[in-house]
């Protein structure tokens, strides 16, 4: 018998739990063919386009076959098309053109440094921020993408989404990989080997300094993305095994902290991020003169 996948109206962080169970159920299913039905689907972030597609690649290479039936809505589909989804499976129907507030749905197996210039770009479409600034968060997302590569283990690289919403002014950004997650790479380091709990070792991987390479210095990425969210008033998700921590820093919550077991472990790593796209905002390091970040 087929394995026949409903997914959910809303494709987001906060319905992660289903999600995740619909991603476990793909994954360790013993059927050879699995369809994911998306009928049903209006409304995707770039997580939930990381989620699925991570999962489709799975499957894929544990030889299974894998159909996907499209969203009923237009308007749905077209954002799939237009984000990469369809060219990333090799899908039939074409492509929209990708418009310019999007980063194409991308997987990569090493560090694409035009890649990551084209998320500033459309970081830069909507916030103003300073040179350093821009050098501090290009080198963050490149230290993130190369702990997939370094240290998750994945045989599959890193996933990286972004899409900017104009009428909203906001820009969510997701990174993931389906590797050994925060607690096994951390792990492997003598002085982090007594860490109980996932969401024990994604507290600690946002500390600075903190990193499980011991050739070269490094725990700078999580660190400074932190702290960028929080001058921003921003909110970021990170999820890796059963544990998942939200950093909700928004005016009316500041500096609170959420965190949550799943139940149903991703193996790897997830980082979301939801920022403020406000022109009127000015980001600065705080070597830059009248810097506030």
């Amino acid at each position: 018998m087929d394995l026949q996948l409903q997914y959910p109206k809303l494709q987001t962080i906060t319905f992660s739990n289903q999600l995740l169970k619909l991603c476990h159920e793909a994954r360790t299913t013993e059927n050879t063919k699995t369809l994911f039905d998306l009928s049903r689907t209006e409304f995707f972030t770039p997580f939930g386009i990381i989620l699925l597609s991570g999962t489709i690649a799975e499957c894929l290479a544990q030889k299974k076959l894998c159909t996907v039936r499209k969203p009923q809505k237009a308007l749905t589909k077209k954002f799939l098309s237009g984000i990469g989804f369809n060219k990333f499976f090799k899908m039939k129907n074409g492509d929209q053109k990708i418009e310019s507030r999007n980063v194409q749905l991308r997987r990569l197996n090493s560090i694409d440094y035009l890649f990551t210039d084209q998320i500033l770009e459309v970081f830069g479409d909507s916030l103003r921020m300073s040179e350093g600034v821009v050098g501090s968060l290009k080198m963050a997302l490149n230290e993130l993408m190369t702990n997939a590569f370094d240290h998750s283990e994945s045989e599959r690289g890193c996933y990286v989404c972004a899409q900017s919403y104009p009428a909203t002014k906001k820009i969510r950004l997701c990174i993931a990989d389906f590797g050994v997650g925060i607690l096994g790479s951390l792990r492997k380091i003598n002085k982090y080997n007594s860490l109980d709990s996932d969401n024990e070792a994604i507290m600690l991987a946002v500390q600075e300094g903190v990193t499980s390479r011991t050739d070269r210095e490094g725990g700078y990425g999580l660190n400074h993305i932190n702290r960028f969210i929080e001058v921003n008033e921003g909110k970021m998700h990170i999820l890796s095994g059963n544990g998942k921590i939200f950093w909700n820093y928004s005016s009316n919550k500041k500096g609170k902290e959420t965190k949550q077991t799943v139940l149903y472990p991703f193996g790897g790593t997830v980082i979301n991020l939801l920022m403020n796209a406000d022109r009127e905002g000015f980001y600065f390091l705080k070597s830059d003169e009248g810097g506030i970040f």
